[in-house]
């Protein structure tokens, strides 16, 4: 058990990494060259809130991106680097989380967190435990054996993901929006 604990400690490392390489390349490297600048300007936050985001046609679109982003991962989980994979995804994760959350602090202060924090919630509790379910599978490899309980959790927990960032997330981010 103590070395499960240890494995999943280690991939918080491997993502905390990457968060932080993310916050020295925004601050050092790029010098002021924002990767997200437009991202989080005025207009286009107020453009935001004039889009309807809820109904069906954005449910099919959010299904579609987050299938292909599933599926590549599922694909490119079944190679023989498994761990290694495991590792650059968690890292690259979190250097685009360290570099979008520079982003939004430059552009919106501390508020940019908020919206932040609004963009990723509900949806991404429930894609972080269909994820880390599969990362962890992987990492464990070939010690662990996939079944039908864990195919049942990523999927539910995936599709919920889905449901929530289709129909609920939209309102959240408005409302946060609204409150800057």
């Amino acid at each position: 058990m103590r070395l499960n604990k240890n494995r999943g400690q280690l991939l918080i490392l491997f993502l905390a990494v990457g968060f932080f390489i993310g916050i020295i390349y925004e601050n050092i490297i790029s010098r002021g060259n924002v990767l997200f600048s437009e991202l989080f300007q005025r207009s286009n936050l107020e453009r935001y809130l004039q889009t309807n985001l809820i109904g069906e046609k954005y449910l099919w679109y959010v299904i579609k991106a987050r299938m292909v982003i599933f599926a590549t991962i599922c694909i490119l989980g079944c190679c023989q680097w498994k761990k290694l994979y495991v590792i650059l995804c968690l890292f690259v994760c979190g250097f685009f989380a360290g570099t979008i959350s520079v982003a939004a602090v430059m552009q919106l202060g501390i508020k940019g967190i908020l919206l932040c924090i609004a963009g990723i919630l509900p949806q991404g509790i429930f894609y972080v435990m269909a994820y880390s379910m599969l990362f962890l599978y992987w990492f464990r490899y070939p010690e662990s054996r996939w079944n039908r309980v864990k195919l049942l959790f990523v999927v539910s927990m995936f599709l919920a993901g889905i449901v929530l960032e289709a129909y609920v997330n939209p309102a959240l981010v408005k409302l946060v929006i609204k409150i800057l």
